[in-house]
C-alpha cells in the first residue's frame, strides 16, 4: 500500500490525481511543508512555531471509546479540564493570532480534545486567521456538519478538514463513536464535499482517518472497505493511525527506544484556557510551558522550560521527563501501522 506521508503512529494514502489539492496551492505552501519536515528531522526550533493547535472548546458531543477525554470522564478525573466544560475567549484567540502571524506562523488547527463545531463562533475564528493568510485546519467528527455550516466554514477560509471516522461498518462505527449515527455522519461528509465542489475550492484538503485497533490493524479487508467508502465520497486522503491504550504505562516499553519528538521543534498546543503545551498527547497537562493569557507565544516558545525539554530529547534522554517516558508515541514508533 503506497503511502504519501508517514509518522511514527500514522500514515496516509495519497490523493488520486483527480482529487489532488496540492497543484492548487502556492509555492509558499510547499516551502512551509519543507520547513516543517526539516525542523522535525533535524531538531531545529527556529525562533517561532510554524503551527499552533488551538482548542476552541473542550466540549464534545460524543464519547468515543478510544478517546482520552472519554477515559478521563469515565474515571471521574478533571485535570484535563480543570475549569470544567468551557470555550476559549475569542479575544484571546485573536490576540494570539495577530501577534503570531507576523513572527512566522504558517498554520493553525482548531481543535485538541474538543469538537470544534460546538464552538458557535468557529467561522469567525477561521476568518480571522485567514486574514493573515494562514492555513486553517480542523479535525471533526462531522456530527454537526450541516451543509449550511459547511458553506460558512469554507467561506470563512477553511483550507483543511480532517474527518474522524473509525470504521467502514455501521455497527462497529456506532459502537466506537458513541452517540453518532453512521448514515447521518456520512451524509454530512457528502454534503460538505458537495458544497466544496459547488464553490470550486480545489485547494481545500479533505481527509478521512481511522484509528486502528488490534483487529483492524491486521485486516486488509477492513482497510480496503474503508478506502472504498471514502473514495466514493471523493475524499482526497485516507489515513490510518495507531491508538494509545489509556490504561497502559508505556515507560517500560520505551526503555530501549531511540527517539526524539519532532513536534517540539515546529508546533505548540494552546488549550481553551490559554495554557500552552508541547504535545498532542499531554492530556493531563503535565508539560505546561506557559500561559498565553500572560506571556506571548514567542516568549513561551523560547523559554527555559522549552529549551530544557528539547535538549533532553536531542541528547537521547527523552525518558528523563516522566511525561515523555510514559508517552505511547516512542513505543508505537517501533510498530507497523
Amino acid at each position: 500500500m503506497t503511502t504519501a506521508y508517514r509518522s511514527p503512529t500514522y500514515y496516509e494514502l495519497p490523493a488520486p490525481p483527480e482529487l489532488d489539492w496540492r497543484p492548487y496551492r502556492p509555492d509558499s505552501y510547499l516551502e512551509y511543508r519543507r520547513e516543517w519536515d526539516l525542523r522535525g528531522r533535524r531538531g531545529l526550533a527556529g525562533e517561532f512555531p510554524l503551527h499552533l493547535d488551538v482548542d476552541p472548546t473542550n466540549r464534545c458531543n460524543l464519547r468515543c471509546r478510544m478517546c482520552p477525554r472519554t477515559h478521563y470522564l469515565n474515571k471521574g478525573l478533571d485535570h484535563w479540564a480543570p475549569h470544567g466544560p468551557a470555550d476559549m475567549d475569542l479575544k484571546l484567540y485573536e490576540n494570539i493570532i495577530a501577534a503570531a502571524a507576523p513572527r512566522g506562523l504558517k498554520s493553525v488547527k482548531l481543535n485538541f480534545l474538543g469538537e470544534p463545531l460546538l464552538y458557535k463562533r468557529l467561522p469567525e475564528m477561521i476568518s480571522f486567521a485567514s486574514k493573515f493568510n494562514l492555513w486553517v485546519m480542523m479535525n471533526t467528527n462531522a456530527v454537526a456538519l450541516t451543509p449550511e455550516l459547511s458553506e460558512k466554514l469554507l467561506e470563512a477560509g477553511l483550507t483543511d478538514i480532517f474527518f474522524s471516522f473509525d470504521s467502514p461498518y455501521r455497527a462497529e462505527y456506532e459502537s466506537i463513536r458513541l452517540g453518532a449515527d453512521y448514515g447521518k455522519v456520512l451524509d454530512n461528509i457528502a454534503g460538505f464535499m458537495a458544497v466544496k465542489e459547488k464553490m470550486g475550492l480545489k485547494h481545500v484538503q479533505t481527509r478521512a482517518s481511522m484509528v486502528l485497533d488490534e483487529g483492524s490493524a491486521e485486516s486488509p479487508e477492513i482497510k480496503a472497505d474503508y478506502i472504498r467508502l471514502f473514495r466514493d465520497l471523493k475524499v482526497a486522503e485516507i489515513g490510518f493511525g495507531l491508538p494509545t491504550v489509556m490504561d497502559r504505562d508505556y515507560a517500560p516499553l520505551n526503555e530501549k527506544v531511540n527517539f526524539f519528538c519532532p513536534d517540539l521543534f515546529r508546533r505548540m498546543f494552546i488549550f481553551n484556557d490559554g495554557l500552552c503545551g508541547p504535545c498532542c498527547g499531554d492530556w493531563e497537562r503535565r508539560l505546561i510551558m506557559g500561559d498565553a493569557t500572560r506571556s506571548s507565544v514567542a516568549d513561551i516558545w523560547n523559554n527555559e522550560a522549552y529549551a530544557k525539554l528539547r535538549a533532553s530529547h536531542l541528547s537521547g534522554d527523552f525518558k528523563s521527563e516522566p511525561a515523555c517516558a510514559a508517552c505511547s508515541v516512542p513505543h508505537l514508533s517501533t510498530m507497523n501501522v
